[in-house]
């Protein structure tokens, strides 16, 4: 724990302690990684120092690592710098209906990513603890699906012209829900079937939003055909496979992956192998089975060699790929015993650690 003053924060400083004001009112929560606005909210409660965490405070998760790392706090200014002009562009395009610099977007997601190219910590983990504001929660999400494009297109082993298209399908793919009502986007318990199909008129929306312009195909029908599922069961038409094109077979995979391991104030960042199995359990028949098996072998490669805890308590290494479940990999406990949990079905990760 380090007594630091409120005029030195920085964005990613995490709260060691409830900060109270004058009269006694918690106005930062412990374990609260702070952002720029939290920080004003700080000085002008003229609170002059708080106790933050040092990274050797935190040693429960992985996940906690990362947040109160000097990588994640280098990426988040740079998020943060970058995220109004990526908000401006988009702004700017709903408002006058002309095409996004993608010039300028290049060189924004350039600016982001290019410090983390050869980083332990990906691009992928640090998105996980990024918290942002609900209310620009469709920014993010377009902002962050475009980072994940950038990120993966090696994985696809798309060309360089094919992966600046598909950065632009990250970036373009959702904006038909800058049309539907934001109390519905963010509402809370079952939707009803009229707030349902509103929602899902997303994608057509989206599509004739982008049909004047002179950006590539593939992107307007991914805008298109991003819910459509390769067993008809999707939408907006119930597609089947060889009738959706590639790229919105690619961007369905990575808009659920964003969609489940963004950060939520009520949970912590799911673990990657959760998510794995929770793709194996509800995704195999439904995503296009090139495409989906590739994105799970290389998001199992990215975690070889970190350590995870078994749901026994356990902590071993993540050592081998099981390409017949990647949820369930071969792993190396402390005393170099190994485990194959495809076959020991009691054992799982937990978590990464």
């Amino acid at each position: 724990m380090e007594l630091k003053a409120v005029i030195g924060l920085i964005p990613g400083d995490v709260a060691a302690e409830d900060v109270l004001d004058h009269r006694g009112n918690v106005i930062v929560k412990k374990n609260t990684t702070l952002d720029k606005f939290l920080i004003q909210k700080l000085n002008i409660s003229k609170i002059t120092c708080i106790n933050i965490k040092e990274p050797e405070d935190d040693k429960t998760t992985y996940f906690e690592k990362i947040r109160v790392s000097r990588t994640f706090k280098q990426f988040y200014e740079l998020y943060s710098k970058n995220f109004f002009e990526l908000k401006r562009l988009i702004e700017d395009f709903l408002n006058t209906k002309t095409p996004i610099d993608s010039d300028r977007l290049f060189e924004i997601i350039e600016d982001i990513t290019s410090p983390f190219k050869h980083s332990k910590i990906t691009i992928l983990d640090m998105l996980a603890v990024l918290e942002t504001a609900e209310a620009d929660f469709l920014f993010t999400h377009s902002i962050n699906v475009s980072l994940l494009c950038n990120y993966t297109s090696k994985w696809f082993r798309l060309n360089e012209i094919d992966s600046k298209a598909f950065v632009l399908c990250g970036f373009y793919y959702d904006i038909g829900k800058f049309m539907i009502p934001l109390e519905i986007l963010l509402k809370q318990g079952r939707l009803t079937n009229e707030e349902f199909d509103l929602i899902k008129s997303h994608t057509a929306l989206g599509y004739q939003m982008l049909q004047p312009f002179n950006i590539d195909e593939r992107i307007k029908l991914a805008a298109y055909m991003h819910h459509e599922r390769i067993d008809g069961s999707g939408y907006p038409q119930g597609l089947t496979d060889d009738k959706i094109v590639p790229f919105a077979k690619m961007i369905a995979i990575l808009d659920s992956y964003e969609a489940m391991t963004s950060y939520r104030s009520y949970r912590a960042p799911l673990c990657p192998f959760a998510v794995i199995e929770i793709f194996e359990k509800d995704g195999y028949g439904k995503y296009d089975t090139g495409v989906y098996m590739t994105f799970l072998e290389r998001m199992v490669e990215e975690y070889i060699g970190k350590e995870v805890m078994l749901n026994d308590g356990t902590v071993c290494v993540v050592v081998l790929i099981n390409k017949q479940k990647y949820s369930r990999p071969m792993v190396r406990t402390e005393d170099g015993k190994y485990i194959d949990l495809a076959v020991q079905k009691n054992l799982s990760i937990k978590a990464l650690v």
